[in-house]
């Protein structure tokens, strides 16, 4: 039944960043859309002879494949995240992993105008439920938006000694996060299932995880 409910967890944080990444891919696509327009008014122009100048073109392609490089950016995170549940337990570097989940959100950051940095070093491995690891991520960063007000920062940071690994999330600009009501009842399946346990204390969050290390 565990197993069943943290699947459900993982499931609504797929759909949730399904959802979010459907947005970003159709801002890009309307942008290219726009740019497609604007090559075809200049088609006729040069048809017309009334004269095109090359940097305006050259605008509209650079803008063009920066859209398309962003969404094959936004897609390749999508399909990072997927495959984390390829295996139940699986392998992977911690700042990897991190960094991906940082990424997903960074459109709902944007959209609270909030600067996310992360500190982890680069050398810790883990071997856990990496799916369950990553929605647990996922959905802390998200309560931790909502909890703060518009424009403030974010910072993560990670340490590693040998029982056990230490994310602290400090939020500048928020009430305290000992009101917050974290976990939910995901974020605690989940962390029960990591082996995980968290506490509050005024501006930050901090999730500790046993030796899923080196």
């Amino acid at each position: 039944m565990e197993t069943t409910n943290t699947d459900r967890a993982c499931v609504l944080v797929f759909a949730k960043i399904s959802a979010s990444i459907s947005h970003e891919i159709k801002n890009t696509l309307s942008i290219i859309n726009e740019n497609a327009g604007l090559l075809e008014d200049f088609a006729h122009m040069a048809e017309e002879d009334s004269g095109v100048a090359v940097e305006r073109l050259f605008s509209i392609t650079k803008t063009t494949a920066k859209q398309v490089e962003r969404s094959n950016t936004i897609m390749q995170n999508l399909n990072r995240f997927a495959h984390s549940a390829d295996t139940s337990l699986g392998h992977g570097n911690l700042e990897d992993l991190l960094s991906l989940v940082v990424a997903l959100t960074s459109r709902q950051a944007d959209m609270r105008n909030i600067r996310t940095t992360l500190s982890c070093p680069s050398e810790i491995a883990v071997t856990t439920h990496l799916i369950s690891l990553e929605s647990l991520f996922y959905l802390t960063l998200l309560t931790l938006f909502i909890s703060t007000e518009k424009v403030s920062d974010l910072a993560i940071d990670v340490t590693s000694e040998a029982s056990k690994i230490s994310i602290v999330f400090t939020l500048k600009n928020t009430v305290d996060l000992a009101g917050i009501g974290y976990p939910d009842d995901e974020q605690k399946l989940l962390a029960e299932q990591l082996g995980a346990t968290w506490k509050c204390e005024k501006k930050r969050l901090f999730l500790h995880c046993p030796a899923i290390i080196r």
